[in-house]
């Protein structure tokens, strides 16, 4: 899966930033959740939130693993599942009712007493609300209401008179606003019982706290701000796992423990904190549902006394969320190289020197440039197989290729366009793209005979992402396009599933793409050459302060030799001669897809002109949209999203765009990258060979660039 881990950096050592996470937590996390062989991103929640929101769906996660604590107020920590919640998104651990309800620790207590769970007697204490009742029996503990990590405890929170009382309750309320809980202190002992509910039983071991009194040089047996932080008073602390208590009292803590989180509904994961009176008899202290994962917290502690080590805890919280949601807890890796029987890739045209264009490429020269876009790939490659009802042995030579836009587009559609040069070629959701102007589906290429399994992949895809889809919500069109590859691929047998399409968008990733003969554009043939997919991508820079990308991914199937053109040099024409005639395909001009994507803010129409301009790229490698040749083309603009469920009681939204005095900067972009993507799809290629022991060449590479290097010298 991808999983985000969603976490609030501690930027300092102060009280009010301890529940926060340092960087060594989420590098620990991180490592973990990677080795269990998922795809982890880690999001820093902190700040305004539609700064948080950009950032999650950026991460485009499966399931987001919430650590965050929060910053600001008494819901600081519900916050971040109520944001989840509102985005569509999976997360592990409590919604944002329960952790409202339980970072509110006399509201907590009063539920669970209703429910007939012991619990010290005590009040809430607020500016406005200062009585301090009578029959209350001393000692008192007194302590903020709606804080964790013990802050404001001291030994000085159990006071002893009510003049103790009122002193200590009038120093820390300017401290603690939200109010401080005031209940009987209960003298016993300080037990935690740690919840993992995919672990058999649930509950792990009871964890006892003990404290050297003479070493603190205090009175009363409280775990402390001062203890939890490290430094001398920590060395008062020792843990004791499982905690050494009869049968009795064990049987009565678990049971009050299990009655809390089935009370509370508390899902995956959480902690249970507990005070066991001198007769034996348990008190609910509080729960916490999103308890520290530090290796020496309880819950840590307790879970290797039951042989689980950090990563398998993990595993088991990973586990539950996503039975809750129905995921599938799978690898989001690229598939291993050694999965497919590649030659090494050859290197691109920019690599070997030669420039297209003017304008400077991304950082991959990919599509994937653009912020969020991931591509992935589906290779079929098999010899000798048996044609169903004929005695003739075939190859297959097919596949799948998966665009996936930034962020979440079923939830947040992406502005969208599109431009039909030739139509004889398929890209199925293209015309409710055009019609009206948003994308909310990944995009997929694959051969003509595979476009409806390749679908059923997608809604079979987002299905199990959004189990709502087609019942609660609209249904989704998914964008499939297609090129036919039956030259080299015997397509009567060389289709592909809609696993094969779960497995291309499973795979996909940021950074440099394969390009070549893979995926879909294995079995395909550019100018009589091996090569299907290309990518190239521009930087642009709108004005001082914004910089832009624009990528292109092309799968290309089209051409002849004698027409292929780089850089303005034709050296189709002498190729065109020294490569033998016969074996060339004959029977069908090919076509080709072109995805555009780009972070600039375009709407509709203009996406729809950008598409337009990508002919031209086409035009400059020696296409002439021949008759049988479709030319197809999508553009999509992650800088304009629109809900999928407007939440907005306004009749109105609002989208930017680049002024179109300034556009032409975007069409020029598009034109270079989509020229350029459609060379490095043959110049990657190590060549193909395929059905009936046809051979489609790789592009020689030296004898280009000597023909380049002839032409230049002819201009001169």
């Amino acid at each position: 899966m991808r999983i985000t881990i969603a976490y609030n950096l501690r930027t300092d050592d102060t009280e009010a930033t301890a529940e926060l996470l340092s960087e060594a937590d989420i590098t620990r996390l991180s490592e973990a959740i990677s080795s269990l062989q998922h795809t982890v991103t880690v999001v820093e929640v902190s700040g305004k939130p539609n700064k948080i929101i950009e950032r999650l769906l950026e991460s485009e996660p499966d399931l987001i693993f919430n650590v965050a604590e929060g910053t600001i107020g008494s819901s600081r920590e519900a916050f971040y599942p109520g944001l989840y919640e509102q985005m569509g998104i999976p997360f592990t651990g409590g919604n944002a009712s329960l952790l409202h309800l339980n970072l509110d620790k006399h509201l907590a207590k009063t539920v669970l007493s209703s429910h007939g769970v012991s619990v010290p007697r005590g009040v809430l204490i607020t500016e406005k609300e200062r009585n301090l009742p009578d029959d209350l029996d001393y000692p008192l503990m007194i302590k903020p209401n709606s804080e964790g990590s013990s802050k404001g405890i001291t030994q000085e929170s159990v006071v002893e008179t009510k003049e103790q009382a009122l002193a200590r309750i009038n120093k820390l309320l300017s401290h603690y606003p939200a109010g401080l809980v005031v209940e009987e202190y209960i003298d016993g002992r300080e037990l935690s019982v740690p919840f993992l509910e995919s672990f058999p039983g649930k509950l792990l071991d009871i964890v006892e706290h003990t404290f050297d009194m003479s070493k603190l040089g205090g009175k009363y047996n409280i775990y402390d701000y001062d203890m939890k932080q490290g430094g001398e008073a920590a060395k008062s602390v020792s843990v004791i796992c499982p905690a050494t208590i009869n049968a009795e009292e064990e049987k009565a803590v678990t049971k009050m423990a299990r009655e809390v989180f089935e009370i509370m509904s508390c899902p995956d994961v959480g902690r249970v904190d507990i005070r066991l009176n001198s007769k034996g008899k348990p008190y609910f202290i509080e729960l916490n549902p999103l308890p520290s994962l530090h290796p020496v917290a309880s819950l840590m502690t307790a879970a290797k006394s039951r042989g689980l080590e950090f990563r398998d805890t993990l595993r088991l919280i990973i586990r539950s969320a996503a039975r809750r949601y129905g995921l599938a807890i799978k690898s989001a890796r690229q598939p291993k190289k050694d999965d497919f029987s590649f030659e090494i890739p050859r290197p691109n045209a920019r690599e070997l020197g030669i420039q297209t264009g003017r304008m400077c490429p991304g950082i991959n020269n990919a599509i994937t440039d653009v912020k969020g876009v991931r591509v992935g790939h589906f290779t079929r490659v098999e010899d000798n197989v048996k044609i169903p009802g004929e005695s003739e042995i075939s190859n297959i030579r097919t596949g799948v290729t998966a665009i996936m836009p930034a962020g979440q587009a079923y939830s947040n559609r992406i502005a969208a366009g599109g431009f039909i040069l030739n139509g004889v070629g398929e890209m199925a959701g293209l015309t409710q793209v055009i019609e009206t102007g948003w994308l909310e589906t990944p995009i997929l290429l694959t051969n003509s005979h595979s476009v409806g399994r390749v679908h059923t992949g997608v809604v079979n895809h987002m299905i199990k992402k959004y189990p709502q889809l087609g019942t609660e919500t609209d249904v989704v069109l998914p964008v499939v396009g297609e090129a036919d590859d039956s030259f080299l691929n015997d397509i009567r047998v060389g289709t592909c599933s809609a696993q094969d399409a779960i497995k291309a968008m499973e795979s996909a990733a940021t950074g440099p793409v394969k390009q070549g003969s893979i995926g879909a554009g294995t079995g395909m043939t550019s100018f009589d050459f091996a090569g299907g997919i290309g990518t190239s991508s521009r930087i642009l820079n709108l004005s001082e302060s914004s910089t832009f990308t624009v990528g292109v991914l092309v799968l290309s199937n089209f051409g002849k030799m004698r027409n292929l053109t780089l850089d303005g040099g034709v050296v189709g024409r002498d190729l065109d001669k020294e490569f033998d005639q016969a074996g060339r395909r004959e029977v069908s001009e090919g076509s080709i897809i072109v995805v555009v994507a780009t972070d600039i803010p375009l709407i509709n129409s203009q996406l729809n002109r950008v598409a337009k301009r990508a002919a031209l790229g086409l035009g400059r490698t020696g296409s002439y949209a021949a008759s049988t040749s479709g030319e197809i083309i999508i553009a999509f603009s992650t800088g304009n999203r629109k809900p999928r469920v407007n939440t907005s009681k306004s009749n109105f939204i609002n989208l930017k765009c680049v002024s179109d005095n300034n556009i032409d900067m975007v069409y020029e972009a598009v034109v270079e990258a989509t020229e350029e993507a459609v060379i490095n799809a043959i110049f990657c290629s190590n060549g193909m060979n395929g059905r009936k022991e046809r051979q489609c060449p790789a592009v020689p590479h030296q004898r280009i660039l000597e023909l380049l290097n002839k032409e230049n010298e002819l201009v001169k």
